[in-house]
């Protein structure tokens, strides 16, 4: 077993519980809670919250952005994979972007940023369908029999086989 495979593995996993989680409770739970309150408490109440947010958000990205370019780097050899992956893999990078591009935005202070905070029900909205997007491709790929060096190297770590498919 590959020790610092298993360590990016669990990094990218709850990178991933984090920044996909996080915008479903804000959308589904926080805006609406805060709905009711005055814009002026409103918005304080917001900015407490974001204040030590933005820090942790940052420190998350970073490390979700280091675990998945290991996994391209170092575990999966693109090359070999079939077109498919290669799509489902594309369209889970540029939702991630986007996911980070929004979550940033939305935690952060920039004044250029100022309507994407006010209309941050929206813009959660496109967190969480970014976040969808995310896990559905996530959940084919994983399904797909592969050819990179996790089934062969890793062992325990993820076994890629497709049903009915075993070594």
């Amino acid at each position: 077993m590959n020790l610092v495979t298993l360590i990016m593995r669990w990094i990218h996993i709850s990178g991933a519980i984090i920044l996909i989680g996080s915008p479903f409770f804000i959308r589904l739970f926080l805006l609406p809670a805060l709905a009711s309150e005055e814009p002026v408490q409103r918005d304080a109440i917001i900015e407490r919250i974001n204040k030590p947010w933005r820090m942790f958000l940052g420190m998350v990205i970073l490390l979700q952005i280091i675990s998945g370019v290991y996994w391209l780097l170092v575990v999966i050899n693109l090359r070999a994979e079939p077109p498919l992956y290669q799509l489902l893999l594309t369209v889970k990078l540029l939702a991630a972007l986007g996911l980070f591009f929004l979550l940033s935005v939305l935690a952060g202070r920039a004044t250029m940023f100022a309507p994407f905070r006010q209309a941050a029900k929206k813009w959660y909205s496109g967190c969480v369908l970014c976040g969808i997007i995310i896990v559905m491709c996530a959940g084919a790929m994983r399904l797909m029999p592969l050819k990179h060096p996790v089934n062969k190297t890793h062992g325990a770590i993820i076994v890629r086989t497709a049903p009915g498919n075993n070594p």
